[in-house]
């Protein structure tokens, strides 16, 4: 309870402009909530309900991280440069593309919109977290990163039981109009924040080189073990997520206002938690939060294999939702504290590798759910998780005594010559 009322203490010990800032993020993460929480739960039920097939359902299931393999790029490209261009825009074009979702009956262009827009969301998130790096000081990140989530799943919950019921009784069209309002209005009111230059040493901006980007592995072990023990962590999440929706809808045969019970039940968890890991970060470690997440994680193949009903389903996303925010929270903190000046770059190539974990998890899942009985998937998935946490923390150990100035000076001499 007392680190609950730290959060109020903010407002007495940050400046005005940090202040400022918290303020227009945490109110652009309602309205991007209420967003969210009316697409993502059900674009796969609406999908299927329009007829679509297994390939139809996985492609929508990897379009998140199938736009991230693009974020090296991204991340690149907006190493120093302001980055509210890289966040406004093309969050309003990915809000737009709602409107005709709203509309169409065929589910092979339903998918492709829904494609799209992540494309344009995928372009925003290296220079969102390297804005949050520049906007609030290290010593209160966590927790100011985990309060704006918080306000966010309070909007997301509500999005999500509102979205569900409508969808169930009047269908998608006038949800998904609301949905592209709300989104539209998140990314103009995050046009507010007062973005501080950048220094000189971060404008260095030269032609993108995937060579050189990963060259980063080689000069910093610490990255490439993360980067190792991370690939095991989503592999792991990853590969159990066509199954997941399958299981739902064939063996439980749940509507949309059901699918909205879970997802409400998994951001209850992830924002209640999200504060809490935020301290965490704070006071230990962004490692030691992720490793408690991937054992949160662990817990939720189990349960599918020893309680594959109902109830397990809602214990099940309890724990998604714990899990969630702590890998969030923690992913992003630790390489903030890696990267320092050059994080963008540090982002961009760990997301793009996030987009080709995305990807080929849900296709050997699927693949090996081909075989037949789930087990076998839900168990190697256990395996995966578990394999993570030695990896992660000798990430860590390689980690101590070097800080974020040591990967600008490496990079900054990458540069030079």
């Amino acid at each position: 309870m007392k680190e609950i009322k730290s959060y109020f203490r903010l407002n007495s010990i940050i400046s005005s402009e940090i202040k400022h800032n918290l303020k227009v993020d945490a109110l652009s993460a309602s309205f991007f909530a209420l967003a969210g929480g009316a697409l993502y739960p059900f674009a796969a039920a609406i999908a299927i309900s329009m007829g679509a097939g297994p390939l139809e359902v996985g492609l929508l299931v990897a379009a998140p991280f199938a736009a991230q393999l693009f974020t090296i790029y991204w991340g690149h490209l907006c190493q120093g440069r302001k980055k509210l261009p890289f966040i406004v825009f093309p969050g309003i074009a990915a809000r737009l593309l709602l409107f005709p979702l709203a509309f169409i009956s065929s589910p092979a262009i339903f998918v492709s919109l829904i494609i799209l827009h992540h494309m344009f969301l995928a372009i925003t998130w290296p220079a969102f977290t390297s804005l949050v790096q520049k906007i609030y000081p290290i010593s209160s990140r966590g927790s100011m990163m985990g309060l704006v989530k918080f306000v966010f799943g309070i909007f997301y919950i509500v999005a999500v039981a509102a979205a569900g019921r409508n969808i169930d009784v009047f269908g998608h069209r006038w949800v998904f109009i609301v949905a592209a309002i709300a989104g539209i209005t998140a990314a103009l009111i995050f046009r507010k924040i007062r973005e501080p230059e950048e220094g000189k040493e971060t404008a260095i901006c030269r032609r993108f080189s995937h060579r050189e980007s990963f060259s980063i592995f080689k000069k910093f072990p610490a990255f490439k073990w993360f980067v190792l023990g991370m690939t095991c962590f989503e592999l792991g999440k990853f590969m159990v997520q066509p199954y997941l929706p399958l299981y739902w809808m064939n063996e439980l045969s749940l509507n949309n206002s059901s699918i909205g019970v879970i997802a409400i039940i998994v951001t209850l968890f992830w924002f209640l938690a999200s504060p809490l890991w935020g301290i965490m970060v704070d006071r230990l470690h962004p490692i030691w939060v992720i490793v408690s997440g991937a054992g949160l994680y662990t817990l939720i193949p189990l349960i599918y294999i020893t309680a594959p009903n109902w109830s397990g389903v809602l214990l099940a996303a309890s724990f998604t939702g714990l899990g969630m925010a702590a890998y969030e929270v923690g992913w992003s903190n630790n390489l903030l504290r890696l990267g320092g000046n050059q994080a963008g770059k540090f982002i961009g190539i760990y997301l793009s590798l996030v987009g080709l974990r995305g990807l080929l998890g849900p296709i050997v899942g699927s693949t090996i759910l081909s075989w037949g009985s789930p087990v076998p998937l839900l168990l190697i998935s256990v395996l995966l998780l578990a394999g993570s946490f030695p990896v992660l923390i000798h990430s860590h150990r390689l980690s101590q005594g070097q800080t974020g100035n040591e990967a600008q000076e490496i990079l900054t001499v990458e540069v030079a010559n």
